[in-house]
């Protein structure tokens, strides 16, 4: 069984807190780097959870101002009984991040 949805919400809020920080003014320079980080360690802490899956990590940053919008829209084609996704909205003072992880069973 892949991990509870609340178990890896807290593990992308704890990154993304950790990398970008809720008080980070958005440029789109240090986006870069953020986004790069933030799904190597959100990665690494569920592989670090021993489960048997892969996983696939993808994150969209957002810089929010006046009339922004964003749309996301995801499907997979997969079993499921044992595969798994999970989207977490994290939101910044002037940007916000959309985190999609995808749990395959091996």
């Amino acid at each position: 069984m892949a991990l509870p949805e609340e178990d890896v919400h807290m593990i992308i809020k704890q990154v993304m807190d950790e990398v970008v920080g809720a008080n980070a003014t958005y440029t789109h320079k240090d986006s870069v780097q953020w986004n790069q980080k933030a799904v190597e360690l959100i990665t690494k802490k569920l592989v670090a959870a021993g489960k048997p899956y892969k996983y696939v990590v993808t994150s969209s940053f957002l810089q929010i101002s006046s009339g922004s919008g964003l749309n996301v829209s995801t499907i997979s084609y997969w079993n499921k009984v044992t595969d798994s996704s999970y989207m977490y909205r994290w939101e910044a003072k002037t940007m916000l991040a959309i985190v999609y992880v995808f749990a395959i069973a091996i």
